[in-house]
């Protein structure tokens, strides 16, 4: 990172906390045209089907391979000065606080048009895999022994499921039509371990798995007096926001204390957004055309920079190439993985504010 910022000149700044945010800003008052989001460790929770567990650095330094050759070619503005943000976090799906509050410290250094999330994935499908939004994910510790974890887990979401606002009459027709695909049920049903997720079959089994709330519990396996007895994750719908679902949990945890430690927002952007009509652009260019689904079936960061920045994450997952090493890639495997980063962002640039697209 330290390199990228010194050969980009762009600004390179560090959380400080034991696990960095770090980001790399444009210098002065312009922002940026577009904005890019990564991560430089592993995952809390599995990735798979939709990266390879162990690829993030892998996806970095592409991205930044990317980056430093559309800034050299002058596709970025500047060639001193490139008019993109990048922001790499430790991981997505944990430290969502810590990402939310580095966001809206940088807000005016890190706003553009589009946003997007490039990852490095198992495989390519015939039809690449467009979410146009994104679950929410709220965790809670309780400290206390009292109350009964599993009831308050069970009556939250019985709430959430009776408030949640459910599938658009868009979605409906996406869920059709991936009960339809065979290809969807199965990338589906390897997306979680959660049985609950098998519930129902063809369209119902779609719209319970990315659209009903849910909650887990979960116990350490040695306790300690000073941390929390028990943890309440719970996967939320649309309406349902971190600090309401926190309220909710303290007022039945009878004086207990409770603290959220995880904020992750639902989040949902329209389909004609420049964002997705890039990552629309993108799939007819590099599969048979896209297969949109109206939720990702995993939790992403897509709604805090939706809440920090004002515009969503558009997620892409580029194929590993065959055969290539994610430690220690060949120049070849990391080219063409740089190439197709460099498309998005591109395509992006381009569907933000059109104009004859530059030649990569």
């Amino acid at each position: 990172m330290e390199g990228a910022g010194a050969r980009l000149r762009l600004e390179l700044i560090a959380t400080k906390h034991v696990a960095p945010i770090f980001l790399l800003l444009p210098w002065g008052e312009s922002p940026p045209r577009a904005t890019l989001f990564l991560t430089w460790h592993s995952e809390a929770l599995s990735v798979a089907p939709a990266a390879v567990e162990g690829a993030e650095r892998l996806a970095l330094a592409a991205t930044l391979g990317a980056v430093e050759a559309l800034a050299a070619s002058g596709l970025l503005g500047s060639p001193g000065s490139p008019e993109v943000a990048v922001t790499v976090a430790p991981g997505a799906t944990q430290g969502s606080m810590v990402l939310d509050g580095a966001l809206r410290e940088h807000r005016p250094r890190l706003q553009s048009p589009v946003a997007f999330w490039i990852r490095v994935a198992a495989a390519a499908p015939k039809r690449r895999r467009v979410f146009l939004g994104a679950r929410g994910r709220v965790v809670i510790g309780i400290w206390d022994e009292g109350p009964n974890p599993y009831e308050i887990r069970d009556q939250v979401v019985a709430e959430l499921s009776e408030e949640a606002y459910g599938p658009r009459p868009l979605d409906f027709e996406l869920l059709r039509k991936l009960a339809g695909s065979a290809e969807a049920v199965a990338f589906l049903a390897e997306t979680s371990f959660d049985p609950g997720l098998a519930v129902g079959v063809g369209e119902g089994r779609f719209r319970h798995a990315l659209f009903e709330p849910r909650g887990e519990v979960l116990r350490p396996s040695v306790r300690h007096p000073g941390r929390p007895q028990s943890w309440l994750a719970f996967e939320t719908a649309e309406a349902a926001e971190p600090a309401d679902v926190l309220r909710r949990v303290q007022a039945k945890a009878a004086g207990a204390r409770v603290e959220m430690v995880e904020a992750y927002h639902w989040d949902r952007l329209n389909i004609h957004h420049p964002i997705f009509q890039a990552l629309i652009g993108m799939a007819k260019s590099r599969s048979e055309g896209p297969e949109i689904w109206p939720m990702a079936p995993w939790v992403t960061p897509s709604g805090l920079f939706t809440r920090a920045l004002g515009v969503g994450l558009g997620e892409w997952g580029i194929a590993l190439p065959d055969g290539a090493m994610m430690r220690f890639p060949k120049p070849e495997a990391l080219e063409a993985i740089s190439r197709e980063a460099a498309e998005l962002i591109l395509l992006g640039l381009e569907k933000a504010a059109p104009n004859p697209r530059p030649e990569a």
